[in-house]
């Protein structure tokens, strides 16, 4: 890999850790982003359906339908371009609906491995219950908790992926290494041989 991939590399890596950072610092920023970003992914999206349509239209007897999904895709992404506080500020509560319908959903699991005769269903049940109450929390007590929260995961992944592009350069770095020094043996082992 040359030097100058490897460098950008880097730099990629740093600013993302960096944008990770002002994602756990500044919350409200992050909600209002990721629902801006997922405007112009509607907007994307209704736009490739719109080419599914012109494609298909002729033998879809429905064409009218996907006419219609393309084009709600489209207006609802431009309107969330436009305005993305509504959606920013249902993001915690919909993130904590999304944690309390999981925690259910373990409940429910830990009894069914009971009734398989699993004898440590209890720790996934004492797990759902505490993730139960964690959404509970985050929708009906403390919906900014939520959205705090929600803004640590993004800028956490984000920052996880900065971290990533390092580690894939000092691999790269490692591979090259090994090769040159098999390549290098490989050489004298052959002009030993002449």
């Amino acid at each position: 890999m040359k030097t100058s991939t490897k460098i950008l590399m880097c730099l990629a890596g740093a600013a993302l850790v960096a944008l990770g950072v002002l994602c756990i610092i500044y919350p409200g920023d992050t909600l209002l982003t990721l629902a801006w970003a997922l405007g112009l992914m509607l907007i994307v999206s209704g736009c490739s359906t719109f080419g599914a349509w012109a494609t298909f239209r002729a033998f879809n007897p429905f064409s009218g339908l996907t006419f219609l999904a393309a084009l709600m895709q489209v207006l609802l992404g431009i309107i969330l371009i436009i305005n993305p506080a509504p959606l920013a500020i249902a993001l915690p509560f919909i993130f904590a609906f999304w944690v309390l319908y999981e925690g259910i959903g373990l409940l429910l699991d830990s009894f069914n491995y009971k009734r398989l005769g699993w004898s440590k269903w209890w720790l996934l049940c004492l797990i759902s219950i505490l993730v139960i109450v964690a959404g509970c929390y985050g929708l009906f007590c403390d919906p900014i908790a939520s959205a705090n929260v929600l803004a640590w995961l993004v800028g956490i992944g984000i920052i996880l992926d900065g971290v990533g592009n390092w580690i894939k350069v000092a691999a790269v770095n490692r591979v090259e290494k090994r090769l040159h020094k098999i390549t290098e043996t490989s050489v004298k082992s052959l002009t030993s041989r002449m």
